[in-house]
């Protein structure tokens, strides 16, 4: 089908990843999405999926020669978007069981802050023993890729290989994507990962905040996503997929913004709505102010959460309303205390998500352990593990911190049970190893 005969009054199109085609129509009403997916099914397309979130609809299409078509009608835009995509594989769009004696979690994990403030990991762990992993951390994370295997593996049985169910990439930041990519080269030996789901922009897009390293990381990510044995699965917005019993509303990915440039990068993220044993968990991963225009605009109710990831470490990100929409019992910042003071004062949104919440976890204070479903009562934070090296920070990033506030810092991770003599890489306020 040729979206120009929706005889539509805009038409434009974004090459993607994979050979991905995007149609932008501008449309009227439903009657053009409904058009559009009966069209495709008069000509051989298979439907696989049909999605409704809240006035927005969605619709899979497989082709008759292999692989999909994607369509997404958002009222508030007057859009239809069609996304050609001959290459891609379709996730599960059901759900199945998932059936054991394991416990069932979400994670927030503390990442290694001794030489870098962000960096980003979450699991989720299923009763079967599986998890499912959103993102990783940054190369300055030196241990990261060794520390999250050691955390599965300490839950998973004796005798059983780790099984990471599916690896959620939502975009493709050093600080989300580098400890992934040591993990592959690594870690693997008695791992088995089933899958990896995102939707990247193409290396080639503009030049990625105008970063070379950046660029170059993208690349080599997504050569060793392709050389690994497990398929890759590319989100669209408005779709819903299953990984194990686990369900994923896509709710934002880089092909909302398009025609627009996408000015920061960190909009490329894929948002999504996890729900486990009826607990909705909100990761935006790094979305900003381009992918807040559209969550808001388009969802309401669809935003309603129990526990939500508060976007891009706390820097910047998500707008105070799409936070009071979220309404979060539990917010986790993906971030050490030392930035977190520093940021609070500056966002509204921040102040906001906190004012809101029941429970306010950083990451940097230790691995938030949220079991499902969801109790406020049972949240809890794991040991603190690290802790920043003030003087290293300073000479990596130009980060000046007055004396007071070095030893408040430090005082703080001594009192969460931070142990500086169990850090791989030697930890100290004044910048070496500090006598016995």
């Amino acid at each position: 089908m040729n979206p120009a005969d929706l005889s539509l009054t805009r038409y434009a199109r974004f090459a993607g990843l994979y050979g991905a085609v995007t149609h932008i129509c501008r449309a009227d009403g439903a009657f053009r999405f409904e058009r559009a997916v009966e069209r495709l099914q008069a000509e051989g397309y298979a439907l696989l999926s049909k999605n409704r979130l809240e006035a927005n609809a969605y619709a899979a299409l497989k082709r008759p020669g292999g692989g999909l078509m994607h369509v997404w009608h958002t009222p508030c835009d007057g859009e239809v978007r069609i996304t050609e995509a001959p290459n891609e594989t379709p996730p599960a769009f059901a759900p199945a069981p998932c059936e054991g004696d394991g416990p069932s979690a979400f994670y927030a994990f503390e990442n290694d802050h001794t030489l870098i403030d962000c960096g980003m990991c979450l699991l989720l762990q299923r009763p079967d023993h599986s998890f499912f992993v959103v993102d990783s951390g940054h190369y300055l994370q030196m241990n990261d890729n060794d520390r999250l295997y050691a955390f599965m593996r300490e839950r998973t049985p004796a005798g059983r290989r780790v099984r990471i169910a599916g690896w959620l990439i939502t975009h493709g930041h050093t600080d989300h994507v580098c400890k992934l990519m040591d993990f592959l080269r690594y870690n693997t030996g008695d791992v088995v990962i089933e899958g990896f789901y995102h939707n990247l922009l193409p290396p080639d897009y503009g030049e990625w905040d105008g970063n070379y390293e950046e660029t170059q990381i993208a690349r080599k990510l997504l050569k060793q996503l392709e050389a690994f044995p497990a398929p890759v699965f590319i989100l669209h917005t408005g779709m819903r997929f299953y990984v194990r019993d686990l369900c994923f509303d896509v709710l934002s990915t880089h092909e909302d913004l398009h025609p627009e440039p996408i000015e920061d990068y960190n909009d490329s993220s894929a948002a999504v709505m996890v729900t486990a044993q009826g607990t909705r968990i909100f990761i935006p991963g790094d979305a900003a102010a381009a992918a807040d225009r559209k969550l808001t605009a388009r969802f309401d109710a669809s935003l309603r959460c129990h526990v939500a990831q508060i976007a891009h470490h706390g820097h910047t990100g998500l707008s105070a309303r799409c936070y009071e929409k979220l309404g979060a019992d539990t917010v986790i910042f993906p971030v050490p205390r030392i930035q977190y003071e520093q940021d609070l004062p500056r966002h509204e949104a921040n102040r906001r998500a906190a004012a809101l919440a029941h429970h306010v976890f950083l990451t940097g204070d230790g691995t938030v352990s949220v079991p499902l479903p969801y109790d406020r009562k049972t949240v809890r934070q794991l040991p603190d593990e690290t802790t920043e090296d003030f003087a290293k920070i300073e000479r990596l990033w130009k980060y000046t911190y007055p004396p007071e506030y070095r030893h408040k810092i430090r005082q703080a991770f001594l009192e969460h049970g931070g142990d500086p003599d169990a850090i791989q890489l030697p930890v100290s306020e004044f910048g070496w190893i500090e006598p016995k």
